[in-house]
């Protein structure tokens, strides 16, 4: 164990005795057909190896590729990648630096760089408040504004009960156009229909630019933030996939009709609690109702512990317990148990009561407004009633 540490060590002050090189390092790309790393020295160096590190934030060990040299004395350095061979995930930040030995043993290495790999087949436009950034290629910047001020306001409402603080930037790119949405990502062997990579600090947002987008975007833009904000406060361990979901569900807002109805349908086999700890069914079947439920459970423990019971739930799956543990030790039941519970106390409530209690202030104003005309009409007839003895009168004295 301790030649073990002494080596670890040796290898550290190693790496880091690397003299940076004086160098230039760029990157450029046509999406989904190529992608070039150049390094460009700034004075001539007889070169032996030139080696060439890139990585995703997934990777626990970047890429490594020896790159052929045309001379020993190279002043710039290429190495290209066909990305329709070996393509790369859309809006993925891509860190790379080269490393060069000279003849005489010694290694130079270049600072890292970072570059996202966004889809440049359209022209992105930017707007910023704060952390968040929201990119957009059609539509009139005054939609834009209504994106990000929806952003701002999901972000303080959903993360500050939570204490969440972030200084680092969360990208949204909102597609108006769906088709070169789902193009972009087949041409990595992906499928989206919207889309949140925490650790990539991206949000994929898919909307038409016009009022029914924006509408929309008022679910989608908290459901995906909710994400991040979890993902962040877990320190990156993979949450249970019912708590996560169904936390981006409930910060939607009112419930979407269509998980009621899936709460009211005869429960498919395979959808339980203890089933949605891991990766959702891909099922068109089973998975409304894995989403309905989890809904149901994050919904019934808010309701009854509180935010503070969700946040402590949380902090206990970032502390690394197992899906069950965490249940056990912060509600004091187990998965089935709560699975059980939430399901009886929404069936509880008269059908349809969820949509009713979450748009009671709205169909309150409605009422309220409504009666207005109403006691308008009602005062002007008793005026006129009023009248019509008087002006009889006058006609009979007359």
């Amino acid at each position: 164990m301790g030649l073990l540490g002494l080596l670890t060590l040796f290898s550290f002050k190693a790496e880091a005795q690397i003299p940076p090189l004086p160098a230039r390092v760029e990157l450029d790309y046509t999406f989904g057909q190529r992608m070039r790393f150049t390094l460009e020295m700034e004075s001539p160096l007889p070169i032996v190896e030139a080696i060439l590190y890139y990585a995703l934030p997934d990777m626990e060990i970047p890429q490594r590729v020896r790159v052929a040299l045309g001379s020993q004395t190279p002043s710039r350095i290429t190495y290209e990648r066909d990305l329709r061979r070996e393509p790369l995930p859309p809006f993925a930040p891509l860190t790379f630096w080269w490393e060069v030995q000279d003849r005489d043993g010694n290694w130079w290495s270049t600072e890292r760089r970072t570059v996202r790999y966004l889809d440049n087949r359209v022209a992105w436009r930017t707007i910023s408040t704060g952390p968040l950034r929201l990119h957009w290629h059609a539509g009139d910047p005054g939609l834009a504004r209504s994106a990000l001020e929806l952003a701002r306001q999901s972000l303080a409402r959903i993360g500050g009960p939570l204490g969440y603080q972030t200084a680092e930037p969360i990208e949204l790119f909102w597609y108006t156009d769906r088709e070169l949405a789902r193009a972009a990502f087949r041409m990595a062997g992906l499928e989206i229909g919207g889309e949140v990579r925490p650790r990539w600090r991206a949000v994929i947002l898919i909307a038409s630019a016009d009022g029914a987008g924006l509408e929309i975007l008022r679910r989608l833009i908290p459901h995906e933030l909710t994400h991040v904000i979890l993902d962040d406060l877990a320190g990156g361990r993979p949450l249970p996939a019912w708590l996560d979901e169904g936390w981006a569900l409930l910060n939607e807002g009112w419930p979407d009709p269509a998980l009621l109805r899936a709460l009211q349908e005869p429960r498919l086999e395979g959808v339980s609690l203890a089933t949605l700890c891991g990766d959702f069914p891909s099922d068109p079947l089973r998975a409304p109702q894995a989403y309905a439920l989890s809904w149901a459970v994050v919904r019934y423990i808010q309701d009854r512990e509180g935010i503070g019971g969700l946040r402590r739930l949380l902090e206990a799956y970032a502390e690394g317990v197992s899906c069950e543990n965490g249940v056990r030790r912060i509600l004091g039941r187990s998965l089935a148990r709560l699975e059980s519970e939430a399901e009886a106390a929404l069936q509880a409530q008269p059908p349809g009561w969820s949509v009713v209690e979450s748009l009671g202030p709205w169909i309150l104003l409605f009422f309220l407004l409504s009666l207005g005309p109403v006691l308008l009409a009602f005062n002007q007839r008793s005026q006129v009633r009023t009248r019509q003895p008087s002006l009889t009168g006058r006609r009979e004295s007359a």
